[in-house]
């Protein structure tokens, strides 16, 4: 078995704001950076032997770098773990979306395994990339215990893998707002991202 750490990159600006992130580089708030540095302290403090993020992130590669300070690790880049690209979705609110996209939006927010976001990423294509990252970073450090720093979606559909959830559970959490979850896993992934 390996130990998990998921750790939430957020918020940024566009968080607060309600846009939708998608993969954009944007910078964690203050308050981001603040509540981060309280999660950590009240963590258990078994110790990380690794930490994994996407570095060209700016808010994963932030906080991050927060975390190898608390737990005197460094970071290693995994490009897999990505944000979802939302495509031409990327920074609007929820209501100009709903607005200029009618009818695709909406039925997104119902079952977004459905719709790919237009020139974005479908989230079957998310998963299964994310799940092939995640399979090699517990492959290289079995037994240990690992970080996952995260953007919010991206560590959803990481915790439904990690879970062994098929797609059509996993979206029911998917916009949920876990700041950090500790799992112990095994040393594999099933294959197969859909059930």
């Amino acid at each position: 078995m390996t130990r998990v750490l998921l750790i939430s990159a957020g918020p940024t600006p566009w968080d607060v704001e309600g846009r939708l992130g998608g993969n954009p580089t944007l910078p964690l708030t203050t308050d981001g950076e603040i509540q981060l540095q309280k999660t950590l302290a009240a963590l258990d403090h078994h110790p990380v032997t690794a930490i994994f993020t996407c570095v060209k992130n700016q808010a994963c590669d932030q906080a991050a770098k927060l975390v190898a300070r608390h737990y005197n690790v460094r970071v290693r880049d995994c490009e897999s773990l990505e944000s979802m690209s939302m495509g031409l979705w990327q920074g609007l609110t929820r209501e100009e979306l709903r607005f200029r996209f009618p009818t695709v939006f909406p039925e997104w927010e119902d079952c977004p395994l459905n719709v790919n976001p237009p020139q974005g990423e479908s989230l079957e294509a998310a998963a299964a990339r994310i799940r092939e990252g995640l399979r090699k970073i517990l492959k290289r450090n079995r037994g240990g215990t690992i970080a996952l720093v995260l953007r919010p979606v991206t560590l959803q559909i990481a915790l439904g893998l990690l879970r062994g959830e098929p797609l059509h559970t996993l979206v029911a959490h998917l916009h949920d707002t876990t700041l950090a979850q500790t799992m112990d896993v095994p040393d594999n992934i099933p294959a197969d991202p859909i059930e």
